[in-house]
């Protein structure tokens, strides 16, 4: 055999020359991991924000990123605005936590005000064990209490709704209608509110998410949207409104997120260790090194897709043409590119879903579609039991956590920040279409359907991936 070039440094002792080759490939496949290390994004929309304030427990969004393999740490910036500029005692409008959801791992960082414009904050977070491939990740805020805006007379309340009058003399709140980021307290000293319930089951602060004005005689100044609910048994608030006052709260400013886009990246992460090749011409010590590369074509391929989202909302809303307020349909999706023609390929698209009707089967489709719209394999299905659901409540007609853009004529849905239980306890859809021969240079689009009438889903944490089925 002849030898264009020899690499001294890979030929090992007492061996042959030609040992060079089966060790440099090994000493490349073990530094992968460190050397290749990945990076990635999700962005949210910039013009129809979402914003969010979670006074207890913090709230936030769940994602998913592939890190590749046995990752020890990694970087994260997270690009953000807040509304206003006012800060607690320690300066910050609340704290954001950025957890590893299979280990439990986290890290958190005061987030500091920006009076609208956009900044950013860097979080590292360290892995107690080495992780590979797609692992999810959750970022949650909890607000912190901020300005006194004044006092509100509470009349009464039920579910998630309080009937607040407009409190006469100095210091009062001022009742405007539209979304909140405040805090009502029913605690604070001076003004003293008798709650029923026993001892430890009394809420005594409920977030506001939305006012919602009256005028009319024998109803309340204004309903207000909350979080928690109130309870209901034992009763701790008149459940009906009555103009008589109960008593005074007093309203705070909570600390607020626009959340614009996470970005990753691996920082650290353990060589592989394929032993040397001691044995130029001997196929076994190979089998090894073959193996980590087949795991790391797997791994370091880019990703489709980490993230949906509609307007003023984390993740989308996937509805039939329905009775619901928006009454037509509303799908979601991706759009690709190949950037060469390839065969043999399996595209994978995972997701977290709530129901958004309770008690029935529901269908989800899936399909690809190619740059003239048609079908490039036939529609996959998915029936969604209807067991993990989110519905309104509220007698207002609001969520517990706002709306999903609540201007619009033609859309319906929910403000979807959410605690780490509850991105949980949603179900898991998996989609896997195998055996795609796709064309270099065609832009694919993934769109996501309901049915039947009446339909509708939320989706979030919606991750897609392409792989090689074979070769």
């Amino acid at each position: 055999m002849a030898w264009k070039k020899i690499d001294d440094d890979q030929a090992l002792a007492d061996m042959p020359y030609s040992s060079f080759l089966a060790n440099g490939l090994t000493v490349n496949a073990n530094s992968y991991n460190d050397e290749l290390t990945r990076g990635g994004g999700i962005a949210w929309n910039a013009h129809d924000k979402v914003t969010w304030s979670s006074y207890e427990p913090a709230q936030g969004v769940m994602f998913t990123a592939n890190i590749g393999q046995q990752v020890n740490s990694i970087d994260f910036r997270v690009t953000y605005a807040t509304l206003t500029g006012s800060a607690d005692a320690d300066g910050f409008q609340g704290l954001v936590t950025i957890q590893h959801m299979g280990s439990g791992e986290f890290v958190t960082v005061g987030l500091l005000p920006t009076t609208g414009s956009l900044s950013y904050f860097d979080a590292t977070l360290s892995l107690m064990n080495p992780t590979s491939g797609p692992q999810s990740f959750s970022l949650t805020f909890k607000s912190s209490k901020l300005a006194n805006k004044g006092l509100v007379d509470v009349q009464g309340g039920v579910e998630n709704t309080i009937y607040l009058d407009n409190h006469g003399g100095g210091g009062a709140y001022t009742i405007t209608q539209g979304e909140k980021h405040e805090l009502l307290s029913l605690s604070e000293p001076g003004h003293v509110f008798p709650l029923s319930g026993p001892p430890g089951q009394v809420v005594p602060q409920y977030q506001i998410n939305f006012l919602k004005t009256q005028s009319l005689s024998n109803t309340p100044d204004a309903f207000a949207s909350v979080y928690p609910s109130v309870s209901s048994n034992p009763a701790q608030l008149n459940p009906t409104y009555t103009t008589v006052k109960i008593g005074a709260g007093t309203v705070f400013e909570l600390g607020a997120i626009t959340l614009y886009g996470i970005a990753y990246n691996v920082t650290n992460a353990n060589t592989n260790n394929a032993p040397p090749q001691l044995s130029h011409n001997s196929a076994v010590p190979l089998a090894q090194v073959i193996n980590i590369q087949n795991t790391a074509r797997t791994q370091f391929q880019p990703d489709l897709c980490n993230g949906v989202s509609q307007r003023y909302a984390l993740g989308a809303v996937v509805a039939a043409a329905s009775t619901f307020p928006a009454a037509s349909a509303v799908d979601t999706g991706f759009s690709f590119v190949c950037n060469a023609t390839v065969d043999y390929l399996t595209l994978s698209v995972t997701m977290r879903v709530f129901t958004l009707n309770a008690g029935r089967a529901q269908k989800m489709s899936l399909s690809l579609l190619d740059d003239t719209g048609t079908l490039v394999v036939p529609k996959q299905d998915v029936f969604v039991l209807g067991n993990n659901s989110r519905l309104p409540q509220s007698v207002v007609g609001i969520t517990a956590r706002g709306w999903y853009d609540p201007t619009a004529v033609a859309a319906w849905g929910m403000r979807d920040s959410m605690t780490q239980a509850e991105m949980m306890d949603a179900g898991t859809v998996t989609f896997s279409l195998p055996n795609l021969y796709l064309l270099a240079g065609n832009v694919f689009t993934v769109k996501l359907e309901a049915t039947p009438t009446n339909t509708a889903f939320y989706v979030f944490n919606l991750y897609a991936r392409l792989t090689r089925s074979v070769g």
